[in-house]
């Protein structure tokens, strides 16, 4: 018998997974457990008997009860043992078989490991017992202070005698650096020697993750070719690693952006984590990827790589697979609307345009995950949205006419229930603990669940989504449109007025009101809605900005204020901007900070005169090139590959540039470019190591960002 910690899991050949647990003595072992992926084939018994008679040649084959899709009575359906990575080979062959019309395959796409994970009802980091060759957990994938203290991580870094502005698989190797704890250890010297060393001092380190910086687009490649071309027996696992190891990448679009993503080096009985090519990292930190490889029941070093959107299907596909319901090759069936129709249903979240202007006492408050809320509250899913069962007496979504299904509990509202539930615990717990340290791990944990539910949502609309429709998204729309609605009229009964409203907040304010007025406001709507708020608190001031085109129209996403307690918010000015120099973000903060010592309207606008020397400091600094050229960099997503820009743009001439000085961006990577000229467009990539700036534009830039916060408290200056 062995207890432990589950620290990852591969295949071991076709039929074989492979566990790493660590043991209480803090010993690592490899366990192996014989075991096969399944794929399950519906159609007519007859046929499914003569095709299990077929099949029983090459695979185990079982004839086991499933339901199709959610809801639905269970059918007799064939179950098929297939080897590790041959589900789609398999599926090929059955479909082929029955003419691609007389069989229909499931199961297809669930990766081999996290159906694994779901079978044994297992996830990472879980407290294991392996007895008899069954392995069990011991622990709770619901345990809010689970123990980590076990996993011994360590950062690798590199240093290479550069030969060119990039560096290369041809540059010698000059110097690698472990961190581990407080310590930072160098190695140096001869290539054969450094990297020989390196295997040993993991070893010795015995470190159980690994953090990189482009380890998956560059580092652990160049290693590995290095290690070769001096004959170097080289790990950096605790087994062998893979022989075969390539860079390769992708570029994907996401809720409005590209990304571009490099597939991940995955080590074995070691983990590796390239913080630069993982969203969940960058956002949450290690504590937040093994949250979510948690609740998702991922192996870390798939989940810290995936989209959120993938992680989150994980968690429903582990719903459905416990309840018995088959995973369909094609998503949900696409819904039809008439022109009427849509113009009704699709109108988004409410959003009640901001009243332009300064405004002062206004308080902040904010519904706790609306839209996830709703869908548990109500059972919304795809399939509970106009069920059949329930056309007479389900629950009435306001103004859609759509019907929810009240017999059968949905796949989505089982599968938020927990990231939820643990999201308003952790947050709980960050605003009791005083262990700043315990409220930093609550905070990511935290921030990584909020992903998961966002997502939920957006997924209910996605097109390739197996449990979502577009009529369950309408429906959350609807459902949020009411709720905001009646909470804009319980405030107005209570005599507030309400500045600005959009999708799941409200700014509100009264003459003269207290902290406790507005907490009166909080408990009356929390009782009449019966869903929680989170009361941000009072700002001293905030200002709501017009758009430039239209100074009498708002832009609703665009304002900044200080809270009574000195907090700063601003959202949609180029302080919040990816893409504006750091230069310009620097004075605009010094601006907001000045700006928040004001007390009164007439403080504000001595505040704002005052900000013009800022400005003016600034300008000073461009002018005498008093600057540091990093900080003038702009930077921009790609979009599109060099050959695909037809419009001549600062940042389709950087991609130019930058292919001609022998380097490739593909879409989703960033560029970084100093302006260089307003004509024609002069840029040079930052990479180039300028060493000239336009100071014109650069105060044209310095001049907007000032005018965007300054303007709406001086406007009536001269």
């Amino acid at each position: 018998m062995t207890r432990g910690w589950l620290l990852d899991l591969h295949p071991i050949g076709n039929s074989s997974i492979g566990l790493w647990i660590k043991d209480l003595r803090r010993s690592v072992h490899l366990h192996e457990l014989k075991w096969s992926p399944k794929v399950y084939i519906r159609g007519s018994l007859e046929r499914l008997i003569e095709l299990a008679g077929i099949l029983s040649r090459i695979y185990g084959v079982n004839f086991v009860e499933r339901s199709p899709r959610p809801g639905a009575p269970l059918e007799t359906v064939l179950e098929v043992n297939v080897p590790i990575g041959g589900k789609r080979r398999t599926a090929k062959l059955i479909l082929d078989m029955g003419n691609h019309g007389q069989f229909q395959v499931y199961n297809v796409d669930l990766p081999s490991m996290q159906e694994f994970l779901y079978e044994h009802d297992l996830y990472p980091t879980a407290y294991v017992e392996i007895r008899d060759g069954e392995i069990r957990a011991l622990d709770s994938v619901e345990d809010l202070d689970y123990d980590l203290s076990w996993l011994k991580m360590g950062f690798l870094e590199a240093e290479l005698e550069a030969g060119g502005i990039t560096p290369s698989f041809k540059d010698r190797l000059k110097k690698i650096i472990v961190k581990h704890e407080n310590e930072e250890i160098a190695l140096d010297g001869p290539e054969d020697r450094i990297l020989e060393t390196l295997t040993k001092l993991l070893d010795e380190l015995d470190l159980d993750i690994i953090i990189t910086d482009r380890g998956d687009s560059f580092l652990i490649p160049y290693l590995h070719y290095r290690a070769k071309l001096n004959r170097v027996r080289f790990r950096l696992g605790r087994l062998s690693d893979p022989r075969r190891i390539r860079i390769r990448s992708s570029s994907y679009f996401s809720y409005g952006r590209i990304y571009h993503r490099f597939k991940g080096i995955k080590l074995r009985g070691r983990l590796h984590l390239d913080s630069s090519n993982s969203m969940l990292y960058e956002e949450t930190g290690l504590e937040g990827v093994i949250e979510v490889a948690r609740i998702t029941r991922i192996p870390i070093q798939d989940a810290a790589r995936r989209t959120i959107g993938s992680c989150m299907s994980s968690l429903q596909y582990y719903q459905a697979y416990k309840l018995g319901v088959l995973l369909p090759r094609i998503p949900s069936k696409p819904v039809y609307m008439d022109g009427r129709t849509l113009i009704r249903a699709d109108r988004g979240g409410l959003i009640l345009d901001a009243r332009i202007g300064i405004h002062w006492n206004v308080a902040e408050i904010d519904f706790k995950s609306l839209y996830p809320l709703l869908m548990l509250r109500y059972n919304i899913s795809g399939e509970t949205v106009n069920c059949e069962c329930c056309r007479n007496n389900g629950y009435e979504v306001p103004d859609l006419g759509f019907h929810i299904c009240k017999r059968w509990r949905g796949v989505v509202p089982r599968t938020i229930e927990l990231p939820l539930k643990k999201r308003l615990s952790y947050k709980l717990l960050s605003r009791e603990v005083n262990d700043l340290e315990l409220k930093k791990i609550y905070e990511k944990r935290s921030d990584a669940l909020k992903w998961i539910l966002v997502t939920s949502f957006g997924y209910l609309g996605f097109k390739k989504a197996k449990f979502g429709s577009r009529e369950a998204h309408l429906a959350v729309c609807a459902l949020a449109r009411a709720t905001l609605l009646k909470a804009v009229k319980i405030a107005e009964k209570m005599g507030f007025k309400v500045i600005h409203g959009i999708v799941d907040s409200l700014w509100v304010k009264k003459e003269d009101a207290s902290e406790v007025d507005y907490l009166k406001l909080v408990k009356k709507i929390e009782g009449e809605l019966g869903l929680p708020l989170s009361y941000e608190g009072i700002y001293k001031w905030i200002a709501f900005l017009p758009s430039r085109a239209n100074p009498n129209k708002p832009v609703n996403s665009r304002y900044f204020g200080v809270f009574q307690d000195g907090r700063l918010k601003y959202r949609g000015i180029e302080a919040r901007r990816r893409d504006c120099p750091k230069i310009v973000k620097d004075m605009q903060l010094r601006m907001l900070k000045k700006l928040a010592e004001a007390n009164s309207p007439e403080e504000l606008r001595i505040k704002a005169l005052e900000c013009l020397e800022i400005y003016n400091e600034y300008v000073r600094k461009i002018i005498l090139g008093e600057v540091n050229i990093g900080d003038l960099a702009v930077r921009r997503v790609v979009t599109k590959y060099p050959d695909e820009y037809l419009v001549k743009s600062r940042g389709a001439i950087t991609i130019k540039k930058l292919e001609k000085a022998g380097l490739r961006v593909r879409p989703g990577q960033e560029v970084a470019y100093i302006i260089a000229g307003p004509e024609p467009l002069r840029t040079i990539p930052l990479i180039l190591n300028p060493g000239i700036y336009d100071s014109s534009e650069y105060i044209k830039l310095l001049k907007r960002a000032s005018e965007t916060i300054l303007s709406v408290i001086l406007k009536n200056e001269k």
